[in-house]
């Protein structure tokens, strides 16, 4: 398949999504739980890219970036299922090609079937010492991270994780329109690493680190402090990715294209 753009992509992204927004309950789940492992795996790169590396250099948080975009480009290569890219299912809610109830239910179990596959690898690291990798490196910045993300304020979260999945959905959009496995690569890359070299909040993201820093030191990383980073970076995730899907669709002429 050639790569598109504009006008076409638009139909193409939006004719996926209503695909995701009616899928079967144990497909959302499944795929879910396997996109949960997917960027659980990009946290764990971002960890080993910033371990031993000056906290203050900005080409220590772009380095990590790239290596959590290998995250997002299993997501996008295999097909799975991911929140922060179902936030893009106002694009077809607004054409009323997804039901309120589908909408409601696509992003409620992906968002749960995000968590455990991101639990799974956080005991799994934990169980396989990766947390001691780079002489014990890596738990430092674990713990730094989890550490800095719970102290946000609640406004903070929110307006982070607006940007976060502005940038998420762009990647998502672009790798949309590639017919080629290096092309959806290549798309993702400087999307994800601007996020999170900037520091943004991922809501899938973060129930791999979060719980991590709390395996690793539960007092300065509360149970509390994790359940209002997720809240609302979550609330601050759907915010920015519906924002970008309508903007898009809009401009595309998608929404006049309505059920």
């Amino acid at each position: 398949m050639a790569d598109i753009s504009g006008e076409p992509l638009a139909g193409t992204v939006a004719d996926a999504l209503a695909e995701r927004g009616e899928a079967d309950i144990m497909s959302i789940l499944w795929l879910g739980m396997a996109a949960g492992l997917q960027i659980g795996f990009g946290g764990i790169a971002y960890l080993v890219a910033s371990a031993g590396m000056p906290s203050h250099a900005g080409a220590t948080h772009l380095l990590a970036g790239l290596a959590f975009s290998a995250g997002l480009m299993l997501v996008m290569v295999t097909g799975t299922h991911l929140f922060t890219g179902h936030a893009m299912l106002s694009l077809p809610r607004a054409q009323n090609r997804v039901t309120g109830m589908g909408l409601a239910k696509a992003l409620g179990l992906v968002w749960c079937a995000n968590l455990a596959g991101s639990l799974i690898v956080v005991v799994l690291f934990v169980a396989a010492g990766g947390a001691e990798a780079v002489d014990g490196a890596v738990a430092t910045v674990a713990r730094a991270t989890a550490m800095a993300k719970v102290a946000k304020s609640s406004g903070t979260l929110i307006a982070s994780g607006v940007l976060a999945n502005m940038l998420v959905c762009l990647a998502v959009w672009m790798a949309s329109g590639a017919g080629s496995v290096s092309g959806k690569i290549v798309a993702v890359i400087a999307p994800v690493t601007l996020f999170v070299a900037a520091g943004f909040e991922h809501s899938i993201a973060n129930m791999t680190l979060l719980p991590l820093g709390h395996a690793l030191d539960p007092a300065s990383v509360p149970i509390a402090g994790i359940a209002h980073n997720l809240a609302l970076s979550t609330l601050g995730n759907l915010i920015g990715g519906g924002a970008i899907a309508l903007l898009l669709g809009a401009g595309h002429g998608a929404l006049d294209k309505r059920a």
